[in-house]
């Protein structure tokens, strides 16, 4: 974390880079990503601008982060043992890279994404229209 003790779009990069690390040498998650065929620079663009946005307030995440998991899924089912894996590690993550208030935004952020997720693909598709808001930025 910074020294001055806000999170920073560094910070949030940091942490995206050590949770997907993290996630991709998982056993249970590593083969997803293989399979996924993952171009890992831009994803890791992709994600930060995601947290930035969740816990910063930055616009510069584009997209639907429910809907672009589609295809992923189609090639490799994923489970409720594939979300409880994933929220683990992002959960450890945060607690080891953010500081408090931000650990916790982003593992609330985190869980609702990943039920949100879990319904859609699971072909509830009126989810697929949820709006992802910020749940609050913390500066």
């Amino acid at each position: 974390m910074s020294d001055a003790g806000a999170v920073t779009r560094a910070d949030l990069e940091h942490f995206v880079r050590a949770f997907y690390r993290d996630a991709a040498m998982d056993d249970l998650l590593g083969p997803i990503f293989e399979a996924a065929h993952v171009d890992w620079p831009a994803h890791i663009a992709t994600l930060t601008d995601f947290w930035c946005w969740q816990l910063l307030g930055e616009r510069g995440y584009s997209g639907n982060p429910l809907l672009a998991h589609a295809p992923i899924h189609a090639r490799c089912p994923l489970g409720p043992e594939h979300y409880g894996r994933w929220l683990a590690l992002f959960t450890e993550a945060a607690d080891e890279h953010l500081p408090g208030p931000e650990a916790g935004v982003a593992i609330a952020r985190a869980r609702k994404m990943a039920r949100a997720l879990e319904r859609l693909l699971a072909g509830h598709q009126g989810d697929a229209n949820v709006v992802v808001e910020v749940l609050g930025a913390l500066r």
